[in-house]
């Protein structure tokens, strides 16, 4: 009924919405009760529960083929997170939208370091997930304050064109996490360090995480060291130089539940 539906839409976006939590997108919630003037800006009140998407603080416009999909599955994680994809970057691959990603196993992680120039990469076990937090949320604010630049480039016809061949483009910089020692076979990173490589070679002396459970701001002070030396020698676009402007802490995009 309708309550299902609505239900499913709520449950939906929240499920997307914990999948982006390290990613470009931030999630934000209008009550549509205290806030309805302000959801009166973007939306019809009596269209509500709906998401809309803001990039730059300009809504962006929704596709018919988008909608389609949407009202085909309500509510269905992966259609959203589609749609999220599709809307807001010409980079076709799953990860488009994070900022950070966790691989498993060697030849994953040697896959990761050859996707990027710059890596800047971490090790922890697995069932650390204190660590694995902390390790993506100082990933998250070092781009979000501009200290390391990392572009999402809005579609195009052009980039739309690239169709699979943009999976296989090397991206400038990326921040990942190896899960477990048997990831970090022939890497030349240990476990509970952090180092940055270029090119798939490690260029800097590794730098301790620290004990586990480490706090967020610990961990952006040796995300902080491991990537200063690379950016600084110009191994990663500067900000401004094809890594976009500084960007504020809402990020690129956007999703608001109305």
């Amino acid at each position: 009924g309708k309550h299902h539906y609505k239900a499913s839409i709520i449950d939906g976006f929240h499920a997307a919405c914990a999948e982006l939590r390290w990613s470009h997108v931030v999630c934000g919630a209008v009550d549509m009760v205290d806030d309805k003037a302000y959801a009166q800006r973007y939306i019809d009140p009596k269209t509500a529960p709906a998401h809309i998407v803001v990039r730059g603080g300009e809504p962006v416009a929704i596709q018919k083929r988008h909608l389609e999909r949407l009202m085909a599955k309500p509510g269905d994680k992966e259609t959203i997170l589609w749609h999220l994809r599709d809307l807001l970057t010409s980079d076709p691959s799953p990860n488009a939208l994070d900022i950070s990603l966790e691989v498993g196993g060697a030849e994953a992680f040697a896959r990761a370091l050859r996707s990027y120039r710059v890596v800047i990469a971490g090790a922890v076990d697995r069932d650390d997930e204190e660590s694995r937090d902390a390790f993506r949320a100082a990933a998250q604010r070092l781009v979000f304050s501009g200290e390391v630049p990392m572009k999402v480039e809005p579609p195009s016809s052009s980039s739309a064109k690239k169709g699979k061949g943009a999976l296989h483009a090397q991206k400038d910089i990326g921040f990942v996490l190896a899960l477990g020692s048997k990831a970090l076979a022939g890497s030349n990173l240990t476990k509970g360090a952090a180092a940055a490589f270029v090119g798939g070679k490690r260029q800097t002396e590794e730098v301790q995480l620290g004990t586990k459970k480490p706090s967020e701001a610990a961990m952006l002070e040796v995300l902080r060291s491991v990537a200063r030396p690379v950016l600084q020698a110009g191994a990663a676009p500067a900000v401004g130089e094809g890594g976009g402007k500084k960007r504020k802490r809402k990020g690129k995009g956007a999703t608001k539940e109305l």
